[in-house]
């Protein structure tokens, strides 16, 4: 019993770190820029596209995820500078025009990739035998990798001049302009950072699961609710609420209903809500990164 309470614990921290992993760019660009950008999922998806012919053309998966990472960085500040700075002071329009991106997004997605299922060989197959669990190798590994990623992200804001300026900004965007942080340069950065985020989670994404034009629907869902359960802007909110959310997905597919996996989050949103009305690590009237 204990065993196979360990084994559901392990498998949801696995898939836990990859829904964090997307939940930080949508919450980074909540925090400093008031957007809830929903296609922020399209990115994830065509992060995924950017590994799979990586993978499928013999570059290999890690070429292929760095190459997903900096594609849509290169993309999201494209994004940055042509719609979303204009729409900073109304939030209704940014949050209209990233619904729009996703139209636009998906449909040249699956005229350009066709609708088909797509996967590619994971650069671990197979599984591992550890404590008397079986584990699956890409699996762990999408968790070390995920760790490594935040870890460094949350380095960068804390320990560079850069990171500090982001918090700053998180905190009080006039306060920031006042002491000399270059507003317009700020976002246009933390617009990339996210996007980034999100290619990177679509290479892990896809090393795990099929491939569509239409996937981008799932992980997006994940990352609205971790970014509302952590607390709005808050990015080690953020990472706790993905494992959190990981670990009921996976408890309660292994011992109420496989069925009702993706319902489980809303669940979980509702109920956390209920005691901590501004999230896991929100501050009530601030966004915090």
């Amino acid at each position: 019993m204990l065993l196979d309470i360990a084994q559901t614990a392990v498998d949801g921290l696995m898939v836990g770190g990859l829904y964090a992993t997307v939940a930080v760019g949508v919450t980074l660009v909540f925090g400093i820029m008031g957007i809830l950008n929903f296609a922020h999922g399209q990115m994830v998806m065509l992060g995924a596209y950017v590994a799979f012919y990586s993978v499928t053309t013999g570059l290999g998966f890690w070429p292929g995820l760095a190459l997903a990472a900096l594609s849509m960085a290169l993309f999201g500040l494209i994004l940055e500078r042509l719609i979303f700075r204009h729409t900073l002071t109304d939030h209704m329009a940014g949050l209209t025009v990233s619904l729009g991106i996703i139209m636009v997004v998906e449909h040249l997605a699956s005229a350009v990739f066709t609708p088909d299922h797509r996967t590619f060989d994971p650069p671990l197959a197979g599984s591992v035998r550890f404590a008397g669990m079986t584990l699956s190798a890409q699996r762990l590994l999408v968790l070390a990798l995920v760790l490594l990623l935040v870890g460094a992200f949350y380095l960068f804001l804390q320990r560079t001049r850069f990171g500090k300026a982001i918090r700053a900004m998180g905190q009080n965007r006039t306060g920031a302009a006042l002491v000399g942080v270059q507003i317009t340069h700020v976002t246009a950065a933390v617009f990339a950072i996210g996007s980034a985020m999100a290619g990177a989670a679509g290479a892990l994404y896809g090393s795990l699961f099929a491939i569509t034009p239409y996937m981008a629907a799932a992980p997006l869902m994940k990352g609205l609710i971790l970014t509302v359960l952590g607390g709005l802007g808050s990015v080690p909110g953020a990472v706790a609420a993905g494992f959190l959310l990981g670990l009921a997905e996976s408890f309660g597919s292994r011992y109420l209903s496989a069925s009702f996996r993706d319902g489980y989050g809303f669940v979980l949103m509702i109920v956390a809500l209920l005691y901590f009305p501004t999230g896991l690590f929100g501050v009530r009237g601030t966004a915090r990164v």
